[in-house]
């Protein structure tokens, strides 16, 4: 079993290296700020109701006139027919060697978005590889130690699991900059 595990991250992590996109410039010195991007995308494990209620309330507190906030949802279970709100992803679409893949997947990652931002655990492979695969002028998530993760702006998340926790710490960091 372990051999199989080893291939199994090996072409995992060959994947995440081959589909990682850079950011992208918005041009003209802008910079992104939650309070001026006109494309934002939420990325965030649905499991928990509580998180989706969070999420959902977030999205409809920052909903402006001409501003699109993608919100995609990943669930370490099938979801079978239920209906969101939101972009779901879950283990149905992981390749044998549990890469995300599928027409949502392919949807996501082909949708513009200034403003990544990444919540939920720590470390979440898929997360952070759906957050990787997405074209985003400026990525936010959670404080890895490792060397290979896709955000430019990392906040602290090891004592703060609750999404609703992880969004005021961003928005605590962007109060500091001074690109409202």
């Amino acid at each position: 079993m372990g051999l199989l595990s080893d291939i199994k991250d090996r072409l995992f992590k060959r994947r995440l290296k081959e589909n990682t996109q850079p950011s992208r410039s918005l041009g003209g010195g802008e910079t992104v700020h939650p309070s001026t991007a006109k494309e934002l995308t939420v990325l965030f494990l649905a499991d928990a109701a509580e998180d989706r209620k969070t999420v959902d309330k977030w999205r409809d507190a920052n909903a402006q006139n001409g501003r699109k906030i993608k919100v995609v949802g990943y669930f370490e279970h099938e979801v079978g027919e239920a209906s969101f709100d939101f972009t779901v992803v879950s283990t149905k679409d992981l390749n044998w060697f549990g890469v995300p893949q599928g027409e949502e997947v392919s949807r996501y990652q082909t949708e513009k978005t200034e403003l990544l931002i990444r919540l939920g655990p720590t470390k979440h492979k898929h997360l952070d590889y759906l957050a990787a695969i997405k074209p985003a002028s400026l990525k936010v998530g959670p404080y890895s130690d490792e060397d290979q993760h896709p955000y430019q702006l990392q906040y602290d998340a090891r004592d703060s699991p609750k999404i609703k926790d992880q969004l005021s710490r961003i928005a605590q960091i962007f109060s500091f900059t001074n690109a409202h």
